[in-house]
């Protein structure tokens, strides 16, 4: 199977430097799968699970926040506001978040600050989601 570069970063991080064989990204219609040699294009990243798997067959999950994808040339790179593992989540954090978001999409807000809140609790929901089909 062929492999591509990739590179997976974080606002805060560089999550992941090296080969790919695959990725899937959470995208506004569903996922959507790279793998190598694909075609030119960006891609517009929702909150939700990212799996990914290096040239040595390892397969990594994380859940992302918003962000793009570049591909180019047969290499990959990610940019997300925030990237987690599952077994990192913590999840009674992630709860309040939830909360939080909930609550403030309540109230009366400037559309700047509604389109943030729906973000925040788009992110909470795909966090809590990983942890839960993890069992943690």
């Amino acid at each position: 199977m062929g492999t591509f570069g990739l590179n997976v970063i974080a606002s805060d991080k560089d999550f992941y430097h090296g080969r790919g064989t695959s990725i899937s990204l959470p995208a506004k219609d569903g996922s959507i799968t790279i793998l190598a040699h694909h075609a030119d294009m960006m891609i517009a990243i929702v909150p939700g699970e990212m799996r990914f798997q290096t040239e040595d067959g390892t397969e990594h999950i994380a859940i992302v926040g918003g962000g793009f994808a570049q591909i180019i040339n047969n290499r990959v790179t990610v940019l997300a506001d925030s990237i987690e593992k599952p077994e990192d989540i913590d999840v009674k954090r992630a709860k309040e978040a939830k909360e939080r978001a909930e609550e403030q999409l309540r109230q009366q807000q400037s559309m700047q600050e509604y389109y943030v809140s729906k973000a925040s609790l788009a992110r909470a929901m795909a966090r809590m989601k990983a942890a839960r089909d993890r069992g943690i």
